[in-house]
């Protein structure tokens, strides 16, 4: 038996189903291409932010101008459960009402320190958490819950999961992003991570193609080189993805970082046919959307300019142009791929391959259904056993936290007055390096290390918790300070 539940300014209303193996709509998305300009097919392979948290003439603006198939939601954009739902709604309406193509409403909830919405939605760790608890029902069951919550509020795609292996302790935009430091941990939590997002009609994007994970650098401020070659890819930074699209995740996000040794340049993955045609398409058989990452970071706004960037990485084979603004940016990016379509710099054929894929995607995640040669919004049900899968969010969220950290206790377990460090016990070498540089504050020893005995030694220690992951290294003491109220497992 199914129920029918009202959700307060959304569209749709959430199913819960398996949509990896659903029909292609061939037909339907040729007879839809047919229908849209140029300008509209340009439209819908953009993906900017917009301003505020309300629909607003900007807002509106935005929509009509350029006709996004997509937009991205910041922190800046998300008040109360019922306010992010009517403010997309209303976008929605605009943008079937402009061009007749329901948006891509994607946001970055990765959980940990990235995370964009509050209110409605289950805040769960990190993915090294998860990496540490190494269950994967519980990341799949994670990911099934928030996929329902995301789809509640009218979000339809989560930049996630992050599928670099964190080999590379310096790294400064990775390190507890990753569920891990061995691809194939990494490999079998994301695809779990998969799974349960989209059977939970909310599209997962795994990142950062071909691999972020080695690198000591931020692409959002520099470009990052790996000066390895195409054998140490295969072999590591590779297999997650490689998994990902056996395991039919619909989306993959490239990088910004140059790999001169395969490339013979410093071009990022982002406009490299070789990465996003050869490999990623041709030989590993990805069919779904690549969609480039913010092409407002450093890694190619200093590196190019930002039109031409975008026109290279359609060229190479992005279907989808992220960007993080709704200024200046949106019109260079939008009148440059125009423009090199109505030059036959980019054959207007590439574009309708992008295109069918964008709306082959739209209709299998019920974001719209097909009727009289047209686009129509689309009503969804779920039934009792997910709403009773929704009521666990909390359990869950509690047995990933509680299985995160290896021990927790009192203050029974430690002798002395002077309690001022924090024992981490841990083999995570981000985790090690990060602490171990802090040493008036944190007391690091390998998990081997670990007994009761050696508490009882450490006569100066504040909270003594066993942990691979912190969701912000630099937050740690909270994190173990709190972990010694729980009880004793």
């Amino acid at each position: 038996m199914k129920n029918r539940i009202g959700l307060a300014g959304v569209f749709v209303i959430l199913i819960c189903m398996s949509v990896t193996c659903a029909k292609t709509y061939d037909k339907e998305s040729d007879t839809v291409i047919k229908s849209l300009s140029i300008e509209q097919k340009i439209g819908q392979m953009i993906m900017p932010a917009v301003p505020g948290k309300e629909f607003n003439n900007e807002t509106a603006r935005l929509l009509q101008e350029f006709m996004p198939g997509g937009v991205i939601l910041f922190a800046y954009n998300l008040g109360t459960k019922e306010k992010i739902s009517l403010f997309i709604q209303k976008m929605q309406n605009e943008a079937m009402k402009t061009c007749g193509v329901p948006l891509f409403i994607s946001i970055d909830q990765e959980g940990g320190r990235v995370k964009r919405i509050r209110d409605g939605v289950t805040q769960f760790p990190g993915n090294m958490a998860a990496g540490a608890a190494g269950e994967p029902e519980l990341v799949y069951q994670w990911a099934r819950v928030l996929g329902m919550q995301l789809r509640g509020t009218g979000v339809n795609m989560n930049l996630a999961p992050v599928l670099d292996v964190n080999n590379n302790p310096d790294n400064p935009v990775i390190n507890s992003r990753s569920f891990g430091s061995g691809s194939r941990a990494v490999a079998e939590l994301g695809t779990s991570y998969i799974r349960g997002l989209q059977e939970s009609s909310c599209i997962a994007v795994g990142k950062h193609f071909p691999g972020h994970g080695d690198t000591n650098r931020d692409s959002h401020l520099v470009l990052p080189v790996i000066t390895y070659g195409m054998d140490r890819l295969r072999e590591i930074e590779l297999y997650p993805f490689r998994e990902a699209i056996d395991d039919g995740v619909e989306a993959v996000m490239s990088a910004h970082i140059a790999y001169p040794a395969v490339l013979g340049n410093n071009d990022s993955a982002t406009i490299s046919s070789f990465f996003l045609t050869s490999l990623l398409r041709k030989e590993m058989g990805f069919k779904g959307l690549i969609i480039t990452d913010d092409m407002e970071m450093n890694a190619i706004s200093r590196e190019h300019e930002m039109g031409d960037a975008a026109v290279r990485s359609v060229l190479a084979g992005a279907d989808i142009v992220l960007i993080s603004s709704y200024g200046d940016t949106v019109p260079v990016i939008y009148n440059a791929l125009r423009d090199a379509v109505k030059k036959g710099r980019i054959p207007e054929q590439r574009i309708n391959d992008s295109v069918k894929r964008i709306i082959q995607t739209k209709l299998r995640y019920n974001m719209a259904a097909y009727k009289d040669a047209s686009l129509i919004t689309a009503s969804q049900n779920f039934n009792e056993s997910e709403l009773l899968l929704l009521k666990e969010a909390d359990r869950i969220n509690t047995e990933i936290s509680r299985k995160a950290i290896y021990y927790s206790g009192d203050y029974s377990l430690i002798s002395g007055k002077d309690r001022k460090k924090i024992a981490v016990f841990s083999d995570n070498p981000v985790i090690t390096k990060v602490l171990g540089k802090d040493p008036s504050r944190f007391i690091v020893k390998k998990r081997a290390s670990f007994t009761a005995a050696t508490l009882r030694h450490m006569n100066h220690i504040t909270a003594a918790a066993l942990f691979d992951d912190a969701s912000d290294p630099a937050g740690l003491k909270k994190t173990a300070v709190a972990a010694q109220s729980l009880p004793v497992p």
